[in-house]
C-alpha cells in the first residue's frame, strides 16, 4: 500500500487541519474511499490512532483517509463536524489525483468519532453544518457509516439519572457543546444524529457491547429503531459482554464486508 502523510485538508485562519491517506498499491480503477474518524471523547483527536483501519481498508482495496480534526479544547460543537464535512469535500476535490470514485465514499469511527460519522450520515445536504473548511462546491455526503458504540442523543445530559450513571459521558459532551447541556439544549440536538434521521440516511452499521460503562447500548438501540422507522438500511450487532473498547482489530473484517456489500451494488 501507499501512505502519504499529513494532507492539508481544511483550514480555518492559521489552523491547518491534516489527513493521513492510505491507498491500495494496485488498484483495479477508481476505489471507494473511507473516513476514518478516531474517538476520544472529542478531547483526543490525532489521525494516528485510526492508523491501523487505515492499513486494513488499504489492504482490502479502499482508500482511507484519517483524520485530525480540532477537539473540545480547540472550538466547541459543530467545529469538528465542519471538520468532518471538510475532509468528505477534499476527497472529491482530490478524487481523481488519488484514484478515488467520489460517488463511493464512506465513514467509520468509534465512541466521539461513531458520533461524528452518524452525523455524516444522517446530516447529508445540510448547510448549516457545512462550515468554511473549503471545497464549497464539493458534496460532503457519505453514502455508508459504520458506527461503533458513538452517541446519538446528546439532549440526555439533562436527565438525573443519566447524569449519575454516565457522568465520564455528560462530562465529555459538556465540554464538546461549551457548557452544560440543559444551557444548550438547540446545540445539543443540532449535533445529535437521533433527531437528523430522514429517509435520504446513508445505510448505516452499527457495532455496540451491551455492558458499554462509557456509552450506554440504548443510544445506539434508539438510533437504530429510528433507521429502520425511516426505511434506512441498517444493522445493529450487539456484543455480548462487550465493553466500550470494541473497534476494528476485532471486527475490521465485519467492517470490510458492510462496506463491500454497499459500494459493489452501485
Amino acid at each position: 500500500m501507499r501512505i502519504i502523510k499529513d494532507l492539508p485538508y481544511a483550514q480555518y485562519g492559521d489552523c491547518v487541519m491534516l489527513l493521513d491517506l492510505y491507498l491500495p498499491e494496485k488498484p483495479a480503477g477508481s476505489v471507494p474511499a473511507i473516513l476514518c474518524v478516531v474517538g476520544g471523547g472529542w478531547r483526543s483527536t490525532d489521525k494516528a490512532g485510526h492508523a491501523e483501519p487505515g492499513q486494513g481498508l488499504a489492504a482490502s482495496g479502499y482508500a482511507a483517509a484519517a483524520i485530525t480534526y480540532r477537539s473540545s479544547n480547540d472550538t466547541i460543537a459543530p467545529g469538528n463536524v465542519h471538520d468532518c464535512k471538510a475532509a468528505v469535500r477534499w476527497l472529491r476535490a482530490n478524487a481523481a489525483k488519488y484514484g478515488i470514485d467520489p460517488t463511493r465514499i464512506g465513514a467509520l469511527g468509534g465512541s466521539a468519532g461513531g458520533h461524528l460519522v452518524s452525523l455524516l450520515g444522517t446530516t447529508n445536504g445540510r448547510q448549516d453544518l457545512e462550515g468554511d473548511g473549503g471545497n464549497p462546491t464539493q458534496s460532503s455526503a457519505v453514502q455508508a457509516v459504520c458506527d461503533f458504540c458513538g452517541p446519538t442523543d446528546l439532549t440526555r445530559g439533562t436527565q438525573p439519572a443519566f447524569r449519575k450513571t454516565h457522568s465520564v459521558l455528560v462530562e465529555c459532551e459538556e465540554a464538546y457543546l461549551g457548557g452544560p447541556v440543559a444551557q444548550r439544549m438547540e446545540l445539543a440536538k443540532l449535533v445529535s444524529p437521533l433527531f437528523h434521521v430522514s429517509a435520504a440516511t446513508a445505510p448505516t452499521w452499527i457495532i455496540h457491547g451491551d455492558r458499554d460503562e462509557i456509552v450506554p447500548i440504548d443510544e445506539s438501540v434508539r438510533f437504530h429503531e429510528t433507521l429502520k422507522k425511516h426505511g434506512v438500511e441498517t444493522e445493529l450487532c450487539v456484543v455480548k459482554g462487550g465493553s466500550h473498547d470494541l473497534f476494528w482489530k476485532n471486527y475490521g473484517g465485519e467492517v470490510v464486508t458492510f462496506f463491500r456489500r454497499i459500494f459493489e451494488r452501485k
